[in-house]
């Protein structure tokens, strides 16, 4: 009797394991989301080295930071695309942009790579950053 409950606990326990890692996967690939953009200046030009930082309320924990590239482009995969995100642009010298953004469902038959191009389901936020003006000195 004790082995028997223990062969079917162990077998339980097998089963469980062996279909937890194929579960969240299927999930996230169907609510997976894409999104790109470019920051420029107030010129038009690329911005390089900005910080992009992308956070949701919904998810606490959740902080993903990337960097733009030389010509001012950033892209990224969003495992949950049924969220709105919150994205903060910070470059020193610049005044600092957040937007919020809920990207549309991946279709897994595009791109597997977000490369930067602009397909359909592809979300895109381009960001202007401004110059900080200089700071005043108080004269006394």
């Amino acid at each position: 009797m004790q082995q028997h409950r223990v062969s079917r606990a162990l077998a339980g326990a097998l089963l469980a394991l062996l279909l937890l890692p194929i579960t969240p996967i299927r999930a996230e690939r169907g609510r997976q989301g894409r999104i790109s953009g470019k920051v420029t200046d107030g010129k038009g030009d690329p911005v390089a080295d900005v910080k992009v930082t992308i956070t949701t309320k919904a998810i606490s924990s959740f902080r993903k930071e990337l960097t733009t590239r030389k010509d001012g482009t950033w892209a990224t995969f969003l495992n949950d695309a049924t969220l709105t995100y919150h994205y903060l642009f910070e470059k020193p010298g610049y005044v600092a942009v957040e937007k919020d953004k809920k990207v549309p469902i991946w279709n897994p038959n595009d791109s597997a790579e977000p490369t930067g191009t602009r397909s359909g389901d592809f979300s895109v936020l381009d960001i202007q950053l401004f110059a900080q003006a200089p700071a005043v000195e108080k004269v006394k």
